[in-house]
């Protein structure tokens, strides 16, 4: 079973539960009805809250004071009437004489204002008295006998289901003996008590009959208020809606509405200014359509002449690439010649030419090739941005292994570790094209990678929201910072008398940085001297398609 301060706390948290409940719905209700009220149903409302309590203040006001008034009338007339009733029937108190004091109770009650009378002694018995309520109590009137005379005359109020209202008051009935034997002074001696009570149901009635007269006369002031409040209500909000109805139709697009109003208030003010608000903003929105229409005739001549631009671009790009191809036909055909003549001589005559000719022979079938190479990486050069490829899903990270094995010895030869840092994403892009960026960066930090105790290539991605940015960083020699703005041009290396005994075309980087901005990226270098080098690239994030990144849990590739 569960204990009695279980239950009670349970019991306690039911009823603040049902109490936040209630509070929550009558704070609901209250929202919306003050939501379809609208401010005009409000002020209407709070000028009629403010009619009906100063109506009610004033009615309780004078009830308050009509029952003061009344009641304090009612004490007097039961004190006078007491006075008189205990100065005539102090000789029957006295002399105890019973039936002349229940003739006298009678005589009294007969009179309407009176509703009970009562004569007792001076130790409080009752000797005579004469109610109409049988069930009437003399007791809680008449005094013990104990009680202070100077306390007598206070009023008392009662009511009773035959009586009603009324105020009783209890009188002292004194003998006044003019000489007191052995002294020349007078004395006085209580001899008994008068309780009168006199009724108060005839002027509360009177007063009844007043109060409903006077909320007939506030139902009647309201009822005769409420339209003269409404049309007062609504003569204030007349100009206030005309402008909401103005600004409607200027959201609508119609400039020419206007606000008639004119008034010498702060109301006629407003739509004065109002009026003046929408002048300016039809001679605005003119003044913007003029500019609009010289904006588009100059959008316009622009566009044709960007056509015309791009019309010649297009010639000088198609001329540029018949003009490459015409030279490498040229340069190639001759380059083919001389390669063949030396070939055809070291076949036939190779035994005839002493050892420095065959050397000279074969030196110029290197430089027939290399040539040939330089030709044909030219030409992709110029390609790159106007031939596109097939675009498709390629894992950067089993292209990194595909290039690392392609270097595998060179790298074993130099000891150097290709190393995978973070995991690499699958891109959408040219599967050639990227192959060369990343083969041209892994086969130049190869080349540059010097003499130094740490020999590694790192490769990494940053993946963001709008881009992704990749690096190929190694530890070689580095690049002046003089340089660095320079390696990404054609045929332009470092000055650094390391770089003059490697070989290379001068190309290979110019075609990277071209790759990368047809990706809308681009590509920079962070180096020194001695420091390695890092190239860094982005490409935009529309080629990255979201969740195509690599295991988070594979381990970093290496290749020594």
């Amino acid at each position: 079973m569960q204990s009695k301060p279980f239950q009670t706390r349970r019991r306690h948290r039911r009823s603040r539960l049902l109490t936040l409940l209630e509070r929550f719905g009558r704070t609901l209700f209250v929202r919306g009805v003050s939501r379809r009220l609208g401010l005009q149903g409000k002020l209407i409302i709070c000028f009629m809250m403010l009619l009906v309590s100063a109506l009610g203040g004033s009615h309780y006001v004078f009830l308050t004071e009509s029952r003061a008034a009344l009641w304090n009338g009612a004490t007097q007339r039961a004190m006078s009437l007491a006075q008189t009733l205990a100065m005539a029937s102090r000789i029957p108190i006295d002399l105890t004489d019973r039936e002349e004091l229940t003739r006298m109770s009678r005589e009294f009650v007969k009179n309407e204002d009176i509703v009970n009378v009562a004569f007792s002694d001076a130790s409080g018995k009752v000797l005579a008295a004469f109610c109409p309520d049988p069930d009437f109590h003399w007791q809680e009137l008449t005094p013990d006998g104990r009680v202070d005379p100077q306390q007598l005359m206070k009023p008392r109020r009662g009511r009773s289901r035959v009586l009603g209202s009324y105020v009783t008051v209890t009188a002292p009935v004194l003998r006044i003996r003019s000489a007191v034997e052995g002294e020349g002074r007078s004395s006085t001696r209580l001899v008994g008590y008068v309780t009168l009570s006199t009724s108060v149901q005839e002027e509360e009635a009177g007063l009844k009959r007043v109060y409903v007269v006077l909320v007939m006369v506030g139902c009647g002031v309201l009822l005769m208020t409420f339209p003269a409040v409404y049309s007062l209500v609504r003569r204030i909000f007349m100009p206030i809606r005309q402008l909401v109805d103005a600004t409607n139709k200027i959201a609508g697009g119609d400039l020419d509405a206007e606000v008639e109003v004119d008034r010498p208030d702060l109301i006629g003010t407003l739509a004065r200014s109002f009026n003046k608000m929408v002048q300016h903003i039809r001679q605005q929105r003119q003044e913007l359509a003029d500019a609009n229409r010289d904006l588009e005739e100059k959008v316009v001549q622009r566009t044709g002449e960007l056509q015309m631009a791009n019309k010649r671009l297009k010639a000088e790009i198609a001329e540029k690439e018949d003009f490459l191809r015409a030279v490498s036909h040229d340069l190639n055909a001759p380059l083919r010649n001389i390669s063949g003549m030396a070939a055809m001589l070291l076949m036939k005559c190779r035994e005839k030419f002493d050892a420095d000719i065959i050397h000279r022979l074969e030196r110029i079938q290197q430089n027939v090739q290399i040539e040939s190479d330089l030709i044909g990486e030219l030409l992709e050069l110029s390609r790159i941005k106007t031939r596109r490829q097939k675009m498709e899903s390629v894992n950067i990270e089993q292209l990194i292994d595909e290039i690392g094995g392609m270097f595998e010895n060179d790298l074993k030869d130099k000891q150097i570790d290709l190393i995978i840092d973070t995991p690499l994403p699958v891109i959408h892009c040219e599967r050639s094209r990227f192959r060369q960026v990343f083969q041209n960066l892994i086969d130049n930090a190869i080349k540059y990678m010097g003499e130094g105790t740490t020999r590694q290539i790192r490769i990494g991605c940053q993946p963001r929201g709008s881009e992704a940015e990749f690096y190929v960083k190694d530890t070689g020699i580095g690049v002046d910072p003089e340089d660095v703005d320079k390696v990404f041009f054609v045929f332009r290396r470092g000055k650094n008398t390391q770089t003059q005994n490697v070989q290379g075309k001068g190309v290979g980087l110019a075609s990277v940085k071209s790759i990368i901005e047809t990706y809308e990226g681009s590509i920079w270098l962070e180096s020194a001297l001695g420091s390695g080098s890092t190239f860094r690239f982005t490409i935009n994030g529309k080629f990255v398609p979201r969740g195509a990144g690599g295991s988070s849990n594979s381990p970093p590739a290496k290749a020594a």
